[in-house]
């Protein structure tokens, strides 16, 4: 048997692989195929660097944020067989030839495929999403100020030291892979780019909002445009319902109606929405609301449902998760020119889902849930793998890395979370 060979078989046994041969198992080569087809850049002539390299680039740039790009290119032997080094310019050239919509196809294409893997918790049988927004900065180039703006400080408008992208992912509570994603000016409002992002909700889902995301219109089309399409948001303090019963339970049955100005805007939107109003509060807390279209309270009792909604704060750790990890803190692309930026940001969100899905191989070889999978490690042990990879010319050293690597997959494993936190 060949070193090559003893070195896969040794992979066999682990299960979940790390490194770029085990992200094509996900990430699908045809799907690469299939995005550059689809966005005009497969007719990219054969060069130093053809197209399909390049895309593993842009995903290695959002592994490696603290090296440089012609570091990633150079590591990860991403060039033609038989050309030992790339000029840097090269490498800028092959990335703007690509652009950004080959990186957006593919992360759309990955995000459906994944999106709803089943035994993975749920409610009663909904999968469970978050919708929510944050920013990243962009280096301060005419080019991108233009683009993207800045937002206000001390001086005023456009103040601020670096131009801001706003972004604003849709993302599933149950595994934190990120469904669906859009971005834009930092003028764009979370809840202006979430309208495009509405739509990817599946059937049989409970999406969990904040109360920066109340829009009657919004939620009267997500219930009414699919089946068992259900929604749960904290409620401002001056947002008024017209009550219909007491339940039992002490929730409220009650009918949620358009304003004049949506009437307006929108003639055909429904009359009125039936919620549940779910009165609580933490101890040394303020009184608070949820709002919510699950009707029953026998099959879905409040105190189950006060409890559930916490688990929107798993966008604040995915996104802690990118920012901190991933990006070093630094929330800054690299890029320029608004593409370049643009193909950064699809490239960080596809990283980031790749880590993800191997965590799900993880915690199924763990039995496990996906979320008691430490990112931090998983991240390290990729990285790791994928820089031991690049370096290596000689296979017959990877069985013994790759036992190591097993001795400590139990190290991935996290402790049980505390379920009495609230703040």
């Amino acid at each position: 048997m060949s070193y090559l060979a003893e070195a896969m078989d040794v992979l066999d046994e682990l299960g979940p692989r790390l490194g770029i041969a085990r992200f094509q198992e996900s990430l699908d080569p045809a799907w690469i195929e299939e995005a550059l087809g689809a966005t005009g850049s497969a007719s990219m002539r054969r060069r130093r660097f053809p197209a399909e390299q390049v895309v593993w680039l842009i995903i290695g740039i959002g592994l490696f944020a603290n090296r440089s790009i012609l570091e990633v290119s150079e590591h990860l032997n991403l060039v033609v067989p038989g050309v030992p080094r790339v000029a840097p310019s090269s490498v800028s050239d092959a990335r703007y030839r690509l652009g950004h919509e080959p990186m957006k196809w593919l992360f759309q294409k990955v995000a459906t495929a994944w999106s709803c893997s089943p035994g993975l918790g749920g409610y009663h049988g909904l999968a469970l999403f978050g919708v929510d927004g944050t920013h990243l900065r962009v280096p301060d180039s005419d080019d991108n100020y233009e683009r993207f703006g800045k937002l206000g400080g001390r001086g005023g408008s456009g103040d601020a030291g670096y131009p801001q992208l706003r972004l604003c992912t849709l993302l599933s509570l149950d595994t934190r892979l990120i469904v669906g994603a859009r971005f834009g000016p930092f003028i764009r409002s979370e809840q202006d780019l979430a309208t495009e992002l509405w739509p990817s909700l599946p059937d049989r889902s409970l999406t969990i909002l904040d109360r920066g995301f109340v829009n009657y219109r919004v939620f009267a089309k997500l219930v009414s445009s699919g089946t068992d399409r259900h929604v749960m948001v904290r409620m401002r303090d001056n947002m008024k319902y017209e009550r219909l019963e007491l339940l039992p339970d002490g929730t409220e049955l009650a009918l949620l109606r358009p304003s004049t100005n949506v009437l307006a805007e929108e003639p055909d939107v429904a009359p009125s929405l039936t919620v549940r109003i779910v009165h609580y509060q933490h101890p040394d807390g303020k009184a608070s609301r949820l709002c919510v279209t699950l009707l029953d309270p026998a099959l879905y009792p409040a105190k189950e449902l006060v409890e559930l909604y916490h688990e929107r704060w798993e966008l604040e750790i995915a996104y802690d998760e990118m920012k901190t990890h991933m990006l070093h803190r630094k929330e800054s692309m690299r890029s320029q020119k608004p593409d370049g930026v643009e193909q950064e940001v699809w490239g960080l969100l596809l990283a980031y889902n790749l880590v993800r899905r191997e965590m799900l191989l993880v915690a199924a070889k763990c039995k496990v849930p996906p979320k008691q999978i430490s990112f931090w490690n998983s991240l390290l042990r990729i990285r790791d793998f994928w820089t031991f990879a690049g370096m290596t010319r000689s296979p017959g050293n990877i069985p013994a890395r790759l036992a190591d690597m097993e001795a400590d997959l139990a190290t991935l494993v996290l402790p049980l979370r505390r379920k009495d936190r609230r703040y």
